[in-house]
């Protein structure tokens, strides 16, 4: 299964955007970093509003993303009777694809808070939840591979 050059294309490509995705957390960070250096104070967009207020909305938000992924990448190994191939390993491309994009919302909503509010240890808190949770959900050659045996053994598994 492995073998087929359609599936080592698909899988690369979904990986290689997971990894992009994650990539992108740590420039979060870099930027972050050069803006609180050269912007000082940050601007606190949301000056008069309540700030635990803010935070617990975002963070609560946050715990709702970590929910979406966990939904969504349950979704994309959803076994749908009479799916052919092509269209499943396509279903898991872009499933693996949305769980990356769900991963990266708590290091957003970490961002959003520092230019809300000011607070600046909250982006670092959600940045690591966005890392672990792109680091637990890579795609998994072993994972695709095992999923496609049992669900096509007709294919080659």
């Amino acid at each position: 299964m492995e073998n087929r050059p359609e599936w080592r294309s698909t899988f690369r490509t979904t990986a290689l955007v997971h990894g992009t995705i994650a990539a992108s957390l740590f420039m979060y960070a870099v930027v972050f970093e050069v803006l609180r250096a050269t912007i000082r104070p940050l601007p606190r967009l949301a000056a008069g509003a309540d700030i635990q207020l803010l935070r617990y909305v975002f963070y609560g938000l946050a715990i709702a993303a970590v929910i979406a992924v966990r939904l969504a990448s349950r979704q994309v190994f959803r076994d749908r009777p009479g799916e052919p191939y092509r269209e499943f390993l396509l279903r898991l491309s872009r499933g693996s694809i949305l769980t990356s994009i769900l991963c990266e919302l708590p290091a957003v909503f970490g961002l959003m808070i520092v230019f809300l509010t000011g607070v600046t240890r909250d982006f670092y808190y959600l940045l690591f939840v966005s890392l672990f949770l792109a680091f637990m959900y890579f795609p998994r050659s072993r994972a695709w591979a095992e999923t496609l045996r049992q669900r096509f053994p007709q294919e080659g598994g």
